[in-house]
């Protein structure tokens, strides 16, 4: 099977078309499309992806070949010169572009992290504070965490089928998050228009990443892995795609 093949054959399985259906009617985008988003479950996400981002940016780096890649924030970081421009077949190497894409959308996050009501500041303090009101979830973070285990384990197949899986359903999500969040004729949010600042990041990452599938395909061609080697890696992180909304739901 060709990479192209793979990545159609694990959108196929049945474990995505599962996690496709419960992120489609997850309540917290149900809440948001209702205008009953509260400001704890806005928040959350905001608390969640600062330590998310940072935690994924490590792990790309890792898999672009970035060992000593390890900022304690990613705020002000210059994206490193890329190991190797392109893989072996040409291709831009996607983990390098997804590092530039997160250190690119850090600042993004802050502004969309200011509009309720926190800073860097006080998002850093989440993972030393022992009496923040805010405690950062487990459940949520199962996702990088599996992120920096692909990538401690050096997995640069499974973690590309895993990207050209679950990043089209993440962006799905962003989408409608960000159309919920943006609806200005409701009112409900406080956002002026499409194009407020607030709003860039989720915008960023709803915008779909042209050429995602050549690039994954590329990495997995060139590590020569079967279908078989990467079921199981692609059907965990989506199971960690819907226990991040989950746990962000939970917090109202």
């Amino acid at each position: 099977m060709t990479g192209l093949e793979i990545i159609q054959k694990l959108r196929e399985e049945s474990f995505n078309q599962d996690t496709e259906s419960r992120l489609e009617s997850h309540p917290y985008l149900k809440a948001a499309e209702d205008g009953m988003l509260t400001l704890s479950q806005r928040r959350a996400f905001a608390q969640e992806q600062y330590f998310i981002q940072l935690s994924d940016a490590t792990s790309f780096a890792f898999l672009a070949g970035h060992k000593g890649f390890s900022p304690s924030s990613l705020s002000g970081v210059t994206v490193p010169d890329p190991v190797s421009a392109v893989t072996d077949s040409g291709a831009v190497d996607l983990f390098q572009f997804l590092l530039g894409g997160e250190i690119y959308a850090a600042p993004l996050l802050l502004a969309y992290a200011k509009t309720v009501g926190l800073d860097e500041a006080s998002l850093r303090a989440l993972v030393t504070a022992s009496d923040s009101e805010y405690r950062i979830s487990a459940k949520a973070q199962a996702y990088p965490s599996y992120w920096a285990r692909l990538a401690l384990s050096g997995q640069r197949a499974a973690g590309a089928a895993a990207c050209a899986v679950n990043f089209p359903a993440w962006g799905d999500m962003c989408r409608r998050l960000f159309e919920a969040l943006s609806d200005v004729d409701r009112g409900d949010y406080g956002y002026a228009s499409v194009d407020d600042e607030g709003l860039a990041f989720i915008k960023f990452f709803a915008t779909p990443i042209e050429d995602l599938d050549l690039m994954a395909a590329a990495i997995i061609e060139e590590e020569g892995s079967s279908y078989e080697e990467l079921v199981e890696p692609v059907r965990l992180l989506q199971e960690y795609e819907i226990m991040f909304w989950d746990a962000i739901f939970d917090n109202k």
